[in-house]
C-alpha cells in the first residue's frame, strides 16, 4: 500500500499531548501547496484548518515529497525527531523512494532516520535505495552479527549465576547466537520446568538432548500444539490477516463470540505469540510464529481464512474505511482465488495510489483487478492502467494498453471509448517521437469521432506535426483549427480556458521557431492572461508562459526577460511545479550569460537546473543545460571543455529526435570546429530550416557563414 508506513507515522503525531500546539505553530509558517499535499497522504493532519489556494493539481511524487519534506523540517525546529522503520523490506517502492529523497536533503540535521531490515535481494528497490545512499555518503550501516560466546555467557549469567558456565555452553551450541531462537530455548525450558524459580537448573534434563529440539520451527509447533480449539481458530484468521491484525476483525473471520475472541487472544497473550498494542490492535511476536502457523493450517483453510477476513472487512467497515483498506481487502480475496471479488477493491486501491502519483502501485493494482473483470468494465481499468504507465514513463507499455482499451471499445462500437482510448495512445506516441501513427490516430478521431474529441485531436496533430519539425506551417493550421472549435465553447469554462491556453503556448512555441518573435511574444502574454487565474493545470500553463516570455525578450534584448523568468519562478515554487524548475534555471541562466554577462551565476543556474533535470529523468532538459553549459566555456575561453558539451548534448539530441534542438546546438558548436567541418554542419543546418521556415535559425547561419 503506497506510503503507508508514512502515513501510519504521520497519523501518530496526533497522539502527542501538545501536538495542537506544535500544529498551530507549523501552520504559521508552512505553505498552503505543502499542507495540500500532507493532506492528499495523510486526510485530517491539518486539523479542522481551511487550506487556502487551488487543490486540483495533477498528482506528482515530487510535489507530495517536498511537502513531507517541508513539514518535517518545520517539526523538527520544534524538537529532535527520529523516523524508525521496521522490516524496511516489506515497504513498497513509493515509501522507499520518499525515504531516500528526504535523507538526501542536506537541512534534515535535526532529523535521524532508523531503519532495519532481514536482508537486501538482488535487483530489489531497497538495494538500490542502499546504494544510493552508500554513493551520496549518506548512510551507515550496521551489520547485527550472532551472539558470541562472550555474549551468551553475559545472558546466562544473569539467569542462572550458579550454572552459569553449562547453561551457557548449551545455550550456544543450540542457538548458534542466533538472538530469537536463544529466546525460545529459554522459553522452552521455563515451560517445562527445567529452569526452575530462584535461577536452579534440572542439569540432568538440560542435558538430555532429546527434550530440546534444535529447529525453532520445532520449538514454536510445540507451543502452537497446546493451544485450545479457540485459541486456535483465532490464530489461523490472525494469519490470514497479517502481522499487525485487529482482533475484532479476526474474531469474526474465526466465527467466535466476543467473549471466546477474548479469551482466545488472552491464551495467545500468555503463549507469547502475540502482543496487544492500542485498543483491539495486536501483532505476532514474530514473522516466525507466522509462518510455523501458516504451514500447520494448510493451504485450502488458509485460502478460506483469507475470504473470511475480507468478508469481515466488508462487514465491519464504513464506506470511507472500506476505500481505505481497499488493497488490503483485495488482496485477501486473491489470497482466497476469489478473483472477481478482488478486482473493484483493486481498482479501488490503484485510483488511491494515482492520488498519491505512486505510479508503480498503481500498476501492480490495475493488473490485480484486470483477471477478475469482465467484458466492458475491462475498458476504465485498462484506460487507468495505460494512464498510470504514461506517467511512470513507461511509454510503450502506456501506447500497448490504449490499443488494448481501444480493441475492447470497437466490439461494442463505442465511440466515446473508442475516441477516449485513441486519443490516449496518441498522447503516448508524441514523447515516444511516433509523430505519423500520432497522427493517423488524431485524423481518425476528427473524421469519425465525436465532436466534442475534435479539439484534443487537432491539438495532437498539430503538436506532433510541430516536434517532428519539417512542417511548421501545417502544424499551425491544426492549432489554430484547435483554437477556433475552443472559441466555439463557454469562454468561462476551466477547461476550455486550459485548452485555449495549451494551444497559444504551442502556437506560440511555432512562432518562435520561424523566427518571429512577435508573434512568439504575444502569444505567451495571451496564455498568461488566460491560464494565471485559472489554477489546476493552468498554473503548469502559466509558469511555462513566464518563462518562454522572459526568454524571447531576452532573443529580442529586452531588459524586462529577468523580471518575467522570476515571476516564473515564483510561480513554479508557489505551486509546486519542480519539474518546470529546469526550464526556468535554463532561462535565468541564459539572462545571467547574455545580458549581465555573469558566467559564474550562469553557470550556477545550469548546474542546478541540470541537477533536477537528471533527478526527475527530463531527457529534452538535460540536453539543453549540458550545452548552455557549453556555452559557458565558451564564454570563459575553454574551447575543447565547451566541445565536449555541445557534443555530448547534440548527440542525446540526434538520439532523442528533437531536431529544432540538434539545430541550435550545432550553431553554437560551429565556430568551434574547423572551416571544412563546419561549413558541411551549417548546410544540414539550413537545409532543415529552410524547409520548416525558420528564420531564427537562418539569421544565425548566415552571421556565422562569415566566420573565416
Amino acid at each position: 500500500i503506497p506510503y503507508l508506513p508514512w502515513r501510519d507515522g504521520l497519523r501518530n503525531l496526533s497522539t502527542l499531548s501538545d501536538w495542537a500546539q506544535i500544529r498551530q505553530t507549523i501552520q504559521a509558517s508552512l505553505l498552503p501547496v505543502w499542507w495540500r499535499e500532507l493532506i492528499r497522504m495523510v486526510p485530517g493532519l491539518a486539523g479542522q484548518k481551511a487550506i487556502s489556494g487551488p487543490d486540483d493539481q495533477e498528482p506528482d511524487a515530487a510535489r507530495l515529497w517536498e511537502g513531507v519534506h517541508q513539514f518535517l523540517k518545520l517539526l523538527a525546529a520544534n524538537r529532535p525527531v527520529l523516523i524508525f522503520f521496521d522490516d524496511l523490506q516489506w515497504a513498497d517502492s513509493a515509501s522507499l523512494g520518499l525515504l531516500g529523497y528526504l535523507v538526501r536533503q542536506e537541512d534534515m540535521a535535526n532529523i535521524c532516520f532508523l531503519a532495519t531490515t532481514r536482508g537486501i535481494l538482488s535487483g530489489s528497490v531497497e538495494e538500490r535505495l542502499v546504494q544510493t545512499l552508500d554513493r551520496h555518503g549518506r548512510l551507515i550501516q550496521v551489520h547485527l552479527d550472532r551472539l558470541s560466546k562472550a555474549e551468551v555467557s553475559v545472558i546466562a549469567q544473569g539467569i542462572t549465576p550458579a550454572y552459569a558456565y553449562p547453561f551457557a555452553e548449551w545455550l550456544q551450541r543450540n542457538s548458534e547466537g542466533n538472538p530469537f531462537i536463544l529466546n525460545e530455548l529459554i522459553r522452552h525450558l521455563d515451560r517445562n520446568n527445567i529452569l526452575k524459580p530462584g535461577g536452579q537448573i534440572d542439569l540432568s534434563a538440560l542435558s538430555a538432548s532429546p527434550l530440546v529440539p534444535k529447529s525453532v520451527f520445532l520449538l514454536i509447533q510445540s507451543r502452537l500444539g497446546r493451544l485450545s480449539d479457540q485459541a486456535r481458530r483465532l490464530l489461523d484468521a490472525a494469519v490470514a490477516a497479517g502481522r499487525d491484525f485487529d482482533l475484532e476483525v479476526v474474531a469474526r473471520a474465526a466465527a467466535l463470540s466476543d467473549d471466546a475472541a477474548m479469551d482466545a487472544a488472552s491464551e495467545l497473550e500468555n503463549a507469547g505469540l502475540i502482543q496487544p498494542g492500542m485498543g483491539l490492535l495486536y501483532s505476532f511476536d514474530h514473522s516466525l510464529t507466522m509462518e510455523v502457523a501458516y504451514q500447520m493450517t494448510g493451504e485450502p483453510r488458509h485460502r478460506m481464512m483469507h475470504r473470511r477476513v475480507a468478508e469481515a472487512l466488508e462487514a465491519s467497515l464504513t464506506q470511507n474505511q472500506l476505500e481505505e483498506m481497499a488493497a488490503e481487502i483485495a488482496a485477501h480475496f486473491v489470497e482466497a482465488n476469489a478473483l472477481q471479488r478482488a478486482a473493484p477493491y483493486a481498482f479501488r486501491a490503484g485510483k488511491q495510489a494515482a492520488r498519491l502519483a505512486a505510479w508503480h502501485e498503481a500498476i501492480d493494482f490495475y493488473q490485480q483487478a484486470l483477471p477478475g473483470t469482465v467484458g466492458k468494465d475491462r475498458f476504465p481499468v485498462l484506460i487507468a492502467l495505460g494512464q498510470a504507465y504514461l506517467a511512470s514513463g513507461a511509454l510503450a507499455q502506456a501506447a500497448d494498453t490504449f490499443r488494448e482499451a481501444y480493441d475492447l471499445a470497437s466490439l461494442s462500437n463505442d465511440r466515446g471509448d473508442m475516441d477516449a482510448a485513441a486519443l490516449a495512445q496518441g498522447q503516448a506516441f508524441l514523447p515516444q517521437s511516433r509523430y505519423s501513427e500520432a497522427i493517423a490516430l488524431a485524423r481518425e478521431v476528427r473524421d469519425s469521432g465525436l465532436p466534442k474529441n475534435a479539439i484534443t485531436a487537432e491539438f495532437i496533430w498539430g503538436t506532433a506535426l510541430s516536434l517532428e519539425g519539417e512542417h511548421l506551417d501545417e502544424a499551425a493550421e491544426h492549432l489554430q483549427a484547435a483554437q477556433a472549435l475552443c472559441c466555439e465553447l463557454d469562454s468561462t469554462d476551466p477547461i476550455n480556458r486550459v485548452n485555449q491556453a495549451r494551444i497559444l503556448f504551442e502556437l506560440g512555441g511555432i512562432a518562435a521557431q520561424r523566427g518571429d518573435l512577435t508573434a512568439a511574444l504575444a502569444a505567451y502574454r495571451q496564455v498568461i492572461e488566460i491560464a494565471c487565474p485559472s489554477g489546476g493545470e493552468g498554473a503548469m500553463y502559466c509558469t511555462l508562459a513566464n518563462n518562454n516570455l522572459a526568454y524571447h525578450l531576452l532573443l529580442n534584448n529586452d531588459p524586462s526577460a529577468q523580471q518575467y523568468a522570476e515571476i516564473g519562478l515564483s510561480k513554479a515554487q508557489e505551486y509546486g511545479l519542480f519539474e518546470l524548475l529546469p526550464y526556468l534555471y535554463s532561462t535565468l541562466g541564459e539572462i545571467a550569460l547574455v545580458q549581465a554577462e555573469d558566467d559564474q551565476k550562469a553557470a550556477a543556474y545550469f548546474q542546478h537546473g541540470l541537477e533536477l533535470a537528471e533527478r526527475f529523468d527530463m531527457e529534452e532538459r538535460i540536453i539543453g543545460l549540458t550545452a548552455n553549459m557549453g556555452r559557458v566555456e565558451i564564454k570563459r575561453g575553454r574551447a575543447e571543455l565547451a566541445k565536449n558539451h555541445l557534443t555530448f548534448a547534440l548527440q542525446k539530441a540526434e538520439l532523442l529526435g528533437t531536431r529544432h534542438q540538434w539545430a541550435q546546438i550545432q550553431l553554437w558548436l560551429a565556430p568551434l570546429l574547423p572551416s571544412d567541418e563546419r561549413r558541411k554542419r551549417l548546410e544540414a543546418v539550413k537545409a532543415f530550416a529552410e524547409a520548416g521556415g525558420r528564420n531564427g535559425l537562418l539569421d544565425q547561419i548566415q552571421q556565422l557563414e562569415r566566420l573565416p
